[in-house]
């Protein structure tokens, strides 16, 4: 033990041993650094490609008009836009062909150029009950299917697909589904009074035009016809 303790002074007392681990710690810390670079490199490289990266998602969506049509969208909720941007339904045909669809599901569509950031594509689909019965009159919904998104970054051209089930049978029996925007409705009333004004016309044909003659003393209003304008 004596001699064990007699050698570790000795060691220790020497400025080339103090050297040697001062190498070592120093290689040591070069390591250290260079591992924490190459993490931090790391950690960029995928919070810039997060920042960048667009993601798209497929649901159904009322039409904006409220007249019961159903639309199929195609919105990117990811943090970049979307390029090269191809669909395709994946279901039964014979399916598909059962039901009055206004969108030919047999068909693979694109590529679309690009879908912004925060925007959507709205495909009109089908009226609403039209889903829900068949062309045989058969009170049966649509039969779920899928639909397959594929598209590509800006940086970079390969391609990133998923897949999203659309089942039409949740949205059966809720009410103001088809409710109308306060803004159409407004064109409408518009509509309604321009009919109503020009179902006048040919009633009235001609305005006689009324002129006033009652003087300041008169007691009783008069009035007088005069000169009639076509309408």
């Amino acid at each position: 033990m004596d001699n064990f303790c007699q050698n570790l002074i000795h060691w220790l007392s020497s400025m080339e041993n103090w050297k040697d681990v001062a190498t070592v710690l120093s290689g040591f810390s070069t390591v250290v650094i260079a591992g924490l670079t190459l993490f931090l490199w790391r950690e960029n490289r995928a919070m810039r490609k997060a920042g960048s990266e667009p993601r798209l998602i497929a649901y159904y969506e009322p039409h904006p008009d409220g007249t019961g049509g159903l639309n199929i969208a195609i919105a990117n909720v990811g943090t970049g836009p979307a390029r090269n941007v191809c669909f395709q339904f994946l279901g039964s045909p014979e399916d598909f062909s059962r039901y009055n669809l206004q969108l030919d599901c047999t068909l693979r569509r694109g590529p679309i150029s690009m879908i912004p950031q925060g925007e959507k594509l709205s495909l009109f689909f089908a009226v609403g009950h039209q889903l829900f019965k068949s062309k045989a009159g058969e009170e049966k919904p649509i039969p779920p299917f899928n639909i397959k998104l594929e598209w590509s970054t800006l940086q970079s051209s390969r391609k990133i697909s998923s897949i999203f089930p659309l089942d039409v049978s949740p949205y059966a029996g809720l009410p103001g589904f088809v409710n109308k925007p306060p803004l159409i409705k407004i064109v409408d009333s518009l509509d309604e009074v321009g009919k109503q004004i020009g179902a006048l016309k040919p009633l009235v044909g001609k305005l006689t035009h009324i002129i006033e003659t009652t003087t300041l003393e008169s007691e009783w209003v008069s009035k007088t016809k005069g000169n009639t304008e076509d309408i």
